[in-house]
């Protein structure tokens, strides 16, 4: 399922357009009259989509901030089109004349394109959602107001145009001459196709085998007791006792490896969703099962059950050497579960160096390099462009071009050509991406 955060009219547009694309029984709408709901909304949501698309960044900001969540995060971001739509109204109610204009949320890049395109001189007045060029922080709403009434009330424009309800709102309250932009259709169009296809990826990857390797310590050399006594057998029982109760509560399968090794067997999700309730309490099945001292763990995910198999080898072998409990993934991460006593609960950590050396070369950190591995698991990497990385990633266009040129600076991107966009407009750069290059 998809969820759908935004405003009552934008989330409408949305729900349209998922009907004309014969999606709308995949798609849920959940409409705010404050953005400051849209977290509330998304988690409503999470327990039920795969993906949640708001439909703007500023209420996608908005609750990334009130994490975590189960489902992936997306936006719809605001394009050329767009603003194309805005200023054919603008001419429109102006009798043919395009007035002065304040401009928020587009970028200054984009908007001096369309009035270049058009043959005017662009606005001098456009103000980012981002605080600066190295601050991705999102303005307030008051302090994007306030732009507008500075701007009007200075006489430097006719009319305030913004992409935000709640600006508009207030401009117009006030008696300000506003327009607000709306997203078009092919560019809701477009972000829902996108997140359908990464909705479908996460059901994929939702029911991959994973398994539990759980080596019973007490039934081994590591106790002082006897073996063979009474007291180390109903340890090794009370051990074994745990591990079926773990199994039970992941709805998993149990198997003996050995007279010392047991292995659960469940998926991907219920791990998953395990591994979220040890985050945040470090209560759940493995949050129990991982306060005894009788047993080592190791978590593994694959594409088969052989492969998960191998990889709760590698992350008990791993575990046994420090005692904490990792999780190898399918791509060759290591997830390490470490106690932060500070704030009182688990953190995890990439531990696969490779890994950590990519991701160190371009200038990511660990789980912020995985977000980049799933989001170009979604596009078709021989054919890339920085607008396809911006919402398969999430982020500005802006920051994706400066993560494009990164790639290509490490020789994982490619330049293959340019392509023209769904509107005039400069092109876009085409870029080959050699994903093996990022998974060691």
């Amino acid at each position: 399922m998809i969820g759908v955060v935004g405003p009552a009219d934008s989330t409408a547009l949305a729900l349209a357009v998922a009907n004309e694309d014969g999606i709308g029984s995949e798609v849920i709408g959940r409409a705010y009259d404050s953005v400051d709901d849209a977290a509330r909304l998304a988690h409503e949501l999470d327990q039920l989509c795969q993906v949640i698309v708001f439909t703007g960044r500023v209420p996608f900001a908005h609750a990334l901030t009130r994490g975590p969540y189960r489902a992936a995060l997306q936006f719809v971001p605001h394009s050329g089109a767009d603003l194309y739509r805005a200023l054919v109204h603008l001419v429109r109610q102006h009798a043919g004349a395009l007035p002065r204009v304040s401009l928020d949320t587009i970028e200054r890049s984009v908007v001096t394109e369309a009035y270049e395109d058009l043959g005017l001189d662009p606005p001098t007045h456009v103000l980012s959602l981002e605080m600066g060029p190295d601050d991705p922080t999102i303005r307030a709403t008051e302090d994007i107001t306030a732009f507008h009434f500075e701007r009007y009330r200075a006489g430097d424009v006719d009319v305030c145009v913004t992409c935000l309800g709640a600006v508009y709102g207030t401009l117009v309250a006030a008696g300000i001459p506003a327009f607000r932009i709306a997203h078009t259709r092919a560019v809701v169009r477009d972000s829902l196709r996108q997140a359908h296809l990464a909705a479908r990826l996460a059901i994929t990857e939702a029911t991959q085998p994973a398994a539990v390797l759980v080596r019973l310590v007490g039934a081994t050399g590591g106790t002082r007791l006897d073996p063979g006594s009474y007291d180390a057998q109903r340890r090794r029982l009370l051990a074994r006792m745990a591990v079926v109760e773990l199994a039970e509560a992941l709805q998993g399968r149990m198997a003996d490896l050995d007279d010392e090794t047991l292995i659960v067997y469940s998926n991907r999700a219920t791990i998953e969703a395990a591994l979220a309730r040890l985050a945040v309490d470090r209560s759940g099945p493995l949050g129990v099962a991982g306060r005894g001292s009788e047993s080592r763990m190791g978590i593994g995910l694959g594409a088969t059950v052989p492969a998960a198999e191998e990889n709760a080898r590698r992350a008990l072998v791993m575990g046994e050497r420090s005692g904490d409990l990792h999780v190898a993934l399918p791509d060759g991460q290591v997830l390490l579960a470490t106690a932060d006593h500070a704030e009182g609960r688990y953190r995890l950590r990439e531990t696969h160096e490779p890994t950590l050396r990519i991701a160190e070369q371009l200038g990511l950190g660990p789980l912020a390099f995985g977000r980049l591995i799933r989001a170009l698991r979604q596009l078709d990497v021989t054919s890339v462009t920085a607008t396809d990385l911006a919402r398969a990633y999430g982020i500005e266009p802006r920051s994706a071009r400066r993560l494009m040129t990164t790639l290509e600076r490490a020789g994982i991107a490619t330049r293959m050509g340019v392509q023209g966009g769904p509107a005039a407009g400069r092109p876009q750069t085409v870029y080959r991406i050699d994903v093996s290059r990022l998974m060691p």
